[in-house]
Parts: structure tokens; C-alpha cells; sequence
């Protein structure tokens, strides 16, 4: 009978737990609230119909896979912050190349060279001297990823 009580607290702690996880970021709101419309037109009309053929196969819906498709939800929060990631990512690539001096070379040019020279030795360590054709490609991921890993720290 007592285990009842305990059943009961923990549907409480749930119902707590519910009204304070985690929102869609602000950011996210504001691009479905401008964008959002256009977007779900084009899904509904072109790949709704292709992914309702497809998951058919399976005995599924693309609502059970995706979730309910909305203006409100027709452009995903980590599509979002992939964009502004790109973004940032080549504003500060833009900014760093801008200021590059072999006569004076400031603090952000030498961090960038350290950064530079660590991600070109490990590609030449790992994938060896034919590795550096790949160092543009390589170095592009590297700032993206460390400036999707920076936005991570601070809620948008």
C-alpha cells in the first residue's frame, strides 16, 4: 500500500521535471517566426509527400520520426545553430586573415598560427605527408567545430 505513496511522489517530481526542461532558444523562435511559414509551404508540398512513401514501407508516419510538422517547428533549433555557427565561423576566420602582418604579427595572429600549425602537424602525424592536400578541409571543420563548441557554453 505504501508503495502506492511513493508512485505518486514520483509522478510529482515528474510533472516538475516536465515544466522545467528544456525550451526551443529564443534565436530558434524568432528565425521560425520569420521564416518558419515559407519553410513548412515547401515541406508540405515537396518533402512531406516523398518522406509519408517512404516511411509507408515501414509501417510508419513522418510525424512519429520527425514530430509534428509546424511553421513553428519547420526549421530545427540545430539547423539553426549549425547556420550562425557557419557564420561565425567565417567572420572570424575573415577578421584573423584581415590582420595578418609578417612584420608585426598581434596575439590573435600568433594564436591563429599555433592553431594552424597543431591541426597541420596532427594531419601530418595521422594521415602522413599526403595528409596536407586535406588541411583546408581539415582546418575548416576544426574551426567550426570549436565555435559550435563555444556557442554550446553560452544559452542563445
Amino acid at each position: 500500500m505504501f508503495w502506492l505513496l511513493e508512485t505518486a511522489k514520483a509522478a510529482e517530481h515528474g510533472e516538475k521535471a516536465a515544466e522545467t526542461a528544456h525550451h526551443t532558444p529564443i534565436i530558434v523562435e524568432l528565425v521560425n517566426h520569420y521564416f518558419g511559414e515559407p519553410v513548412y509551404q515547401l515541406q508540405m508540398r515537396y518533402t512531406y509527400p516523398l518522406w509519408k512513401s517512404f516511411f509507408a514501407k515501414f509501417h510508419t508516419t513522418p510525424e512519429a520520426v520527425f514530430g509534428p510538422y509546424s511553421p513553428e517547428t519547420a526549421i530545427p533549433w540545430y539547423t539553426v545553430m549549425f547556420v550562425i555557427a557557419c557564420i561565425l565561423s567565417v567572420t572570424i576566420i575573415w577578421i584573423l586573415k584581415g590582420k595578418l602582418s609578417t612584420e608585426e604579427p598581434g596575439p590573435g595572429q600568433q594564436t591563429l598560427e599555433v592553431g594552424v600549425l597543431a591541426v597541420r602537424d596532427m594531419l601530418a602525424d595521422i594521415v602522413g605527408p599526403h595528409g596536407l592536400k586535406y588541411f583546408p578541409i581539415v582546418m575548416t571543420f576544426a574551426v567550426l567545430i570549436l565555435v559550435s563548441n563555444l556557442m554550446g557554453l553560452f544559452p542563445l
